[in-house]
């Protein structure tokens, strides 16, 4: 048994959501402001890791400290890694201040030199290590992580950090791309897929461009992707094609075709994730008048797609990414009347955190369309 320090990104809530969820017989609970702990049998790693949406870096916790004894048990920690050579070494804190780095680096540098091992830290400006800095001392140095609880500090190897090169690529450099659409970001199509909880089969019914089929995929799933723009399900095609050339692709399993969601669908598949119509452009305010109008189309459309899911009697989850709007006074608008239609049409609305039937959010700062993610299944 393990512990792992996952330090959460800047959607806490749907992070730890993301993870109890991926790993539901494990032990997730809330560690401190930005990070989770995991106590899992299972070895996490950077395969692994690269499954995630959520979460920026992962750490094995390897010791407990009080301040007495940090230096001593950072440097025990650190000389397990010294090979006769310099050892390049990154340290990152979380849960208290980032000004505490500066003596603690000074500090642990005076002990290594003490006990003879040469040594240089990478934190740049006494700041905590970023993905890119990592990238510089993979497979020859080591990232360590302190982490402050309410008892202690925990002290951890990072070994698993987010692929922002891998994220990069998928997002900018596939073939299709259009722009006239929302882009579902990589990593929530990631957490949207983990947030079903089950291992097997995919449908994504509004598919666009395929990016929820693609981290699919990637992920080891058999996907189905569909939608009714015939254009964009070629596009799909190619980026899946573009995916399997890229990513060394070799055994997977997929179908992606041009389907009208609000019909019925001769397939088999073990659940159901999507982002859909957003309604509009991520960067639009849109004026009040208007947004009712909007609100009504994606209505109709959410309502006869959970009629007809209803209709076909599926019983397994449904992770659904609906719009929320933010309006130029300040305040937001879910989808409340259209989630209301759903409840009532005999769908039940599963906590994705414990004690709670409000939706979690992703959206950038700057955007005036969100996304609130919601999981679902027929009672």
């Amino acid at each position: 048994m393990s512990t792992y320090c996952f330090i959460l990104g800047k959607h806490p809530e749907l992070s730890i959501a993301e993870l109890r969820c991926r790993y539901p017989n494990a032990d997730v609970r809330r560690g401190g402001d930005s990070f989770a702990l995991l106590d899992s049998e299972m070895d996490i790693d950077q395969t692994e890791f690269n499954h995630l949406g959520g979460c920026i870096k992962v750490a094995r916790v390897r010791s407990e400290s009080n301040i007495g004894d940090q230096i001593q048990i950072l440097a025990d920690v650190l000389s397990s890694h010294y090979q006769d050579s310099k050892l390049d070494y990154g340290l990152s804190v979380y849960s208290f201040s980032e000004k505490q780095l500066r003596p603690i680096l000074m500090k642990l540098k005076k002990k290594l030199r003490a006990d003879g091992i040469k040594s240089r830290f990478i934190n740049k400006d006494f700041r905590n290590i970023s993905a890119a800095q990592y990238k510089s001392i993979k497979g020859k140095g080591v990232e360590i992580v302190i982490a402050k609880t309410n008892k202690a500090f925990l002290i951890g190897e990072v070994v698993g950090v987010q692929d922002i090169d891998g994220y990069s690529k998928r997002d900018f450099d596939k073939p299709f791309r259009d722009m006239n659409m929302g882009m579902l970001p990589p990593k929530l199509a990631q957490i949207l897929i983990n947030l079903t909880g089950v291992d097997g089969k995919v449908w994504d019914p509004f598919c666009g461009s395929g990016t929820l089929v693609m981290e699919g995929l990637l992920m080891g799933r058999d996907m189905i992707g569909s939608d009714i723009d015939s254009g964009r399900v070629e596009g799909a095609k190619k980026n899946v094609e573009w995916l399997k050339n890229s990513f060394e692709l070799r055994a997977v399993s997929y179908e992606l075709f041009a389907h009208d969601a609000t019909k019925p669908i001769d397939q088999n598949y073990d659940a159901i994730a999507f982002e859909g119509d957003l309604g509009l452009p991520h960067n639009v305010h849109i004026q009040l008048e208007k947004l009712d109008q909007i609100e009504a189309e994606l209505d109709e459309l959410y309502s006869r797609f959970f009629q007809k899911i209803k209709q076909m009697k599926f019983k397994g989850p449904i992770v659904a990414a609906l719009p929320f709007f933010r309006l130029r006074n300040g305040q937001e608008r879910t989808m409340e009347s259209t989630v209301k239609k759903i409840n009532e049409l005999g769908f039940k609305q599963d906590s994705l955190t414990p004690g709670s039937s409000v939706p979690l959010k992703y959206s950038r700062e700057n955007q005036a369309v969100g996304r609130a993610i919601y999981r679902f299944r027929l009672s």
